[in-house]
């Protein structure tokens, strides 16, 4: 099963990254975004070709 991660890189733009089972990237956003609606709207349609993946929404502050 294929991971999809969102995160916030360092200038705190949205990005999505797809990972193998094997844990490798396979696939990015390529570009930031200034939302994250924005970057789920990609997300989803980069990625609408696998049925089954993990979503991990990582932009959330840690305590």
């Amino acid at each position: 099963m294929h991971t999809v991660e969102l995160y916030r890189d360092k200038t705190g733009e949205y990005r999505w990254r797809r990972f193998a089972a094997n844990g490798r990237v396979i696939s990015d956003s390529a570009e930031g975004y200034t939302t994250k609606g924005a970057a789920l709207d990609g997300l989803y349609l980069a990625n609408r070709d696998s049925d089954h993946y993990q979503f991990v929404d990582d932009t959330e502050e840690r305590l």
